[in-house]
Formats: C-alpha cells, sequence, structure tokens
C-alpha cells in the first residue's frame, strides 16, 4: 500500500499517525454473529432450526479444531448480544456520544444473552433446538411456521433442508424426523397433482427447490418419490433455469450435477458466474437481487450458497476464494440481521476453510513500515487476538521511507490490512482520494431569474454576497453496502446554516438524520446501500473575505479505516456594495 502525496513536499504538514491495522482469524466474525442467530426473539420453526444448524455444525467444529474451540471460548466472555465498536480505534474521528448511535455502539441487545460460543452452551442449545423442532412437528410429518399453526409445505421442506445440512457435519438428526416430514412432503405432491393437474407443469420454483431438498438426502429418507417422479421436478425446473435469481440456479445446479448432468449442471452454473464481479480487493460478488428485501432473494445467503454450489462442482475454482473474501468485508462492514443468511454462511465457510485446512490455524502477519516491522502472530489456542495495530506517532513518521506499506502472510488463508495516514496542512487537497468510499462536493449559488430559481456553479470569479444562498451538494459512492456511516461536511467561516433544525429525513430509499452544527452538516446513515446518493443543503454568506472549506469527510463507524474525503477550497464572499 502506497501514499503517493506522502512524498510531495508540504512545509505546512502536520503529522499525526501512520496506523497500520490487520485482521486476521475471519472465521471469528462469522462466529460472532451467533448470539445473535440463536437469540432471536421469535420461536418459529426457521428461527428455531436454524438454531439447531448453526450451534450444530458449531460443536462439531469445536471437536475437530481445537483452535475453534479456544476462540470461541475467549469470545464467549461477551457481555453483549450485539458486538461493540472500537472504542479505542485510532481511525475513529468522531466520538461515539456524537452520534445517534449511542446506544448500538456498547453492543447492547436483548436483555437476556446465552453464551452461545462456549462449547458446553453450544451443545446445550442444540439439543435445546432439536426438542423444540420435535415438539412443533404435527403428529402427521408437517411442520409449520408457529408452533400449533398450521402445516407449511415450505416450512417443512426448509426443515429437512437445514437438517440435511447439520448432517453433513456429522450432527445427529433423528431420522424420524426427516422420514416422517418427506413422508407427508410425498402426500402433499401426490394430492396437488390430483387436485390440480397444472401444477407440477408450471411450479417451477417448488420443483427446484424441493428437488434439491431430495438430492441432499439419502434414499431411506426420500419419502417413497420415485426416481420418475425425481426426474419429473428436475426436468421442469431446468426449462425454467433463465427465469431462476442466484439462489435457486445454485441449488438447480448442485441437483444437476448430483444426477450426473453434468453439462446441463454447467449451463446452468457458465450463468450464474458469467453475471459476477470481480474487483480488486474486493473479491466476486453479485449485483443485488431484484426485490433483495424478500426472504428468497436475500443477497447474503444467495452468496453463500453459490460459494457451497461451486465447492461441490469445481473445488479447485480460484473464484471461491473470491467469493468468500467478498462475504468477509461485507461483514466487517455490517451486521447481517437475517437468521437464514448468517445460517447460510457458517454452512459454506465452514465447509470450505475446512476444505482448505484454514479453520482454527495458526496465522502469522508481517508489516513492514520504513525501518519498523511488526509482527502479529495469531494464535487462537495461545491467544484470542483477531487484530493487531502498528501505530506510529507522528514525529516518528519518515516520509520518504514510510510512504510505502508492506504486508505478508506467512501462512494459508485471508487476511485484510489496511493503512491509514492522519495529518494536518495548511494546503487544501485539490480532489479527493478514498477505496471503498468516495465523495465529492460542489457548490451552487442560488439565483432568482425571470424564469425561476436558478443554480450556477460557484467558481473563483462568481460574485457571492453576503446574504446570498449557497446549495451545497454532496455525492457518495459507495462500492459496497456499509452500515452507521458518518458523513461531516465543515462549513466555511464565512456561511451561516441556511436551517437550524436537526431531524431524519429520507430519499433514494435510505434514511439518514442531518445534525446542523456550528461548524458544519453531519449526516449519519444507519444503512447506505452499495450505489450513487447526492444530498443537497443550503447555507447563506454572512462575512465577506475568502474562506477555505475544509474536505468533507466520510467513515463507517464499524470499520473507520475506510475513511475518504473531497477536494478541499477556497470561496470568496466580496462586500456588499456601499
Amino acid at each position: 500500500m502506497e501514499f503517493a502525496d506522502m512524498k510531495v513536499a508540504d512545509d505546512t504538514r502536520v503529522n499525526e499517525k501512520l496506523v497500520v491495522t490487520v485482521d486476521g482469524q475471519l472465521f471469528m466474525s462469522i462466529l460472532s454473529a451467533l448470539p445473535y442467530l440463536t437469540e432471536y426473539p421469535y420461536e418459529c420453526a426457521e428461527q428455531t432450526l436454524n438454531r439447531f444448524v448453526s450451534t450444530g455444525i458449531v460443536s462439531s467444529l469445536f471437536e475437530k479444531y481445537p483452535g475453534v474451540a479456544a476462540m470461541a471460548k475467549r469470545a464467549s466472555t461477551r457481555e453483549t448480544q450485539f458486538e461493540a465498536w472500537d472504542r479505542k480505534d485510532p481511525n475513529r474521528k468522531i466520538s461515539l456520544e456524537e452520534t445517534p448511535w449511542l446506544r448500538e455502539s456498547t453492543g447492547e441487545g436483548s436483555s437476556r444473552f446465552f453464551k452461545v460460543l462456549d462449547p458446553g452452551v453450544a451443545e446445550r442449545t442444540k439439543q435445546d433446538a432439536l426438542s423444540r423442532l420435535r415438539k412443533m412437528q404435527h403428529a402427521d410429518g408437517a411442520f409449520p411456521w408457529f408452533p400449533g399453526g398450521p402445516p407449511s409445505q415450505w416450512m417443512t421442506l426448509y426443515v429437512v433442508a437445514g437438517l440435511s445440512r447439520a448432517m453433513e457435519f456429522d450432527v445427529e438428526v433423528p431420522d424420524d424426523i426427516i422420514s416422517s416430514a418427506m413422508d407427508w412432503t410425498h402426500n402433499w405432491y401426490l394430492r396437488m397433482k390430483a387436485e390440480h393437474p397444472d401444477w407440477i407443469k408450471n411450479d417451477w420454483s417448488t420443483a427446484t427447490f424441493l428437488a434439491w431438498v431430495l438430492s441432499n438426502l439419502p434414499e431411506h429418507l426420500q419419502g417413497g418419490f420415485t426416481a420418475a417422479e425425481k426426474a419429473e421436478m428436475l426436468k421442469l425446473a431446468f426449462a425454467n433455469w433463465k427465469d431462476m435469481s442466484v439462489g435457486m440456479k445454485s441449488m438447480l445446479a448442485m441437483t444437476l450435477h448430483r444426477a450426473k448432468r453434468t453439462t446441463d449442471a454447467k449451463l446452468v452454473w457458465d450463468s450464474v458466474m458469467d453475471a459476477a464481479r470481480l474487483e480488486k480487493d474486493r473479491g466476486m460478488f453479485w449485483a443485488q437481487e431484484d426485490r433483495s428485501w424478500l426472504w428468497y432473494n436475500d443477497t447474503i445467503e444467495n452468496h453463500a450458497r453459490a460459494i457451497r454450489t461451486l465447492q461441490e462442482i469445481d473445488p479447485s475454482s480460484k473464484a471461491i476464494d473470491d467469493l468468500v473474501l467478498w462475504l468477509f468485508i461485507n461483514k466487517k462492514l455490517n451486521h447481517w440481521k437475517s437468521t437464514r443468511a448468517t445460517a447460510e454462511v457458517l454452512y459454506s465457510l465452514a465447509h470450505h476453510l475446512s476444505a482448505q485446512q484454514e479453520l482454527g490455524v495458526r496465522e502469522v502477519i508481517t508489516v513492514e513500515v520504513g525501518d519498523r516491522t511488526g509482527t502479529f502472530d495469531f494464535d487462537p489456542i495461545k491467544s484470542g487476538e483477531t487484530r493487531g495495530q502498528l501505530v506510529i506517532d507522528g514525529p516518528d513518521v519518515d516520509e520518504d521511507a514510510m510512504s510505502k506499506v508492506t504486508v505478508r502472510k506467512e501462512t494459508p488463508g485471508w487476511a485484510l490490512a489496511s493503512a491509514t495516514w492522519h495529518f494536518s496542512t495548511e494546503q487544501l487537497p485539490e480532489k479527493g482520494d478514498g477505496d471503498l468510499l468516495k465523495i465529492e462536493r460542489k457548490y451552487f449559488l442560488k439565483k432568482k431569474t425571470t424564469s425561476g430559481l436558478v443554480l450556477e456553479p460557484v467558481t473563483d470569479k462568481t460574485a457571492i454576497k453576503p446574504g446570498d444562498e449557497v446549495e451545497v451538494q454532496i455525492s457518495i459512492q459507495s462500492g459496497e453496502p456499509v452500515e452507521y456511516v458518518h458523513l461531516r461536511d465543515p462549513r466555511p467561516a464565512g456561511f451561516e446554516p441556511a436551517k437550524s433544525i436537526s431531524g431524519y429525513n429520507w430519499n433514494f430509499g435510505i434514511s439518514w438524520y442531518e445534525e446542523v452544527r456550528d461548524s458544519g452538516e453531519n449526516f449519519f446513515f444507519e444503512q447506505l446501500p452499495r450505489g450513487e446518493y447526492t444530498f443537497r443543503y443550503s447555507i447563506r454568506a454572512a462575512l465577506a473575505g475568502t474562506f477555505k472549506a475544509a474536505p468533507a469527510t466520510i467513515q463507517p463507524m464499524y470499520a473507520p479505516e475506510f475513511a475518504a474525503y473531497s477536494a478541499g477550497r477556497l470561496i470568496n464572499i466580496t462586500p456588499a456594495a456601499q
């Protein structure tokens, strides 16, 4: 990583510090979501199942990988349900008390908190969830959405699918729960065909899901489905593959692959990979699904399922690592709120990292900055550390030697590294900079004309007088979805805010809290989806003179190293005519 600007001479520059951050043992970021998943406030079949599957998989990992068990045991001492922000991170540029998210920053969640990362507690939670599932199941084998509710064919299939994945990790699942559920499903299938003759010819989504679930199960647990019935469903699914989402295509490709229809599986999967996008340092991903807020279009869940599909169809593909990288970065920037998605990620990554022998292994990362060297030894057995920082104080920053930062990893697997340079200068940057986030700011003079209000771009020659109103336009580009983002726009000293009331706003499908301060304007976004957004507000010229507009800055609160800034500029306010 290089700071080209550090080599540019600047007599007014004062270095504050140089911070290199290294994140290792990235699987722990997935495990850290488990307390939320297992303590989700509802007792429906879906969440009860995911509680069982997730704790079952984790318990099996504890037995096979002592490093994972050791890390989880230390993490189980966390006192909060949600993850707290790192208050001591030297990259943070705003006090948490200044945000509208003070409670969230502490990691506060539910009043009850089970330390599910403790191996013993995980085992008990798994058994409790299995007991609840068994009580929830109807006598005929069907599962309802909530206990006591009517039977649901979708929920029954979803439960069976989850239990089948738990079995892949040698989690003990009673056969009778699955066999009775599939007996009911087969009877439902026959009844639907008898009562609605056109149903099997049109409902390709159910056919795809059911065929995939059956492919997960051994023959004796398939509830009497015949080879002809399975072939009929797979034929319908394949005939409609072009209309499917990434998640559906993943299931279909796996089913075709297991049915030895290799050419058809490759056709479907190639269409998925053709739509994927690969970006440097961000990994591989897909555009957000249409109506991604629907439960069956969840971006994270479909992404995780794609990893599992590729691992089965082409386990040597380099794309697997790229897909995993995107998931790790997304988790660093967001708090996953879907129990389904979290369980799917845990299942997929446990498969992949176990196959690559990257679970619970020692990681050694070396950072070189000029004559400074830092070695971070993330040994899961000896230490629970997953993050390290090399901080060089301002007076010790050698601008010629430290403009380049080198990070080396001696062990396999992913780690995330970033370098942040903190400094002040009298020289305003001529252009902005950023990586994951980018920000641009423009000023426009509001002029009343006979044809209405006109916005005139502010240049060095624009005549702004006291009393004139100027519109500030701030454009943000977000390369990835990010949660809890702070944007600060310093106000030039010769201007006053055109409004003085802070409050929430809604536009572009997102909401934000806008705070008016004496020193500038603050914007707080709980969710900032991938894309480009432009925000506008007005200021009013008050004093004549030449004033500096310091750069606008934007910073995620969960990952403050992903900061960005705009260009700075000078703005002239000319005295009013006498």
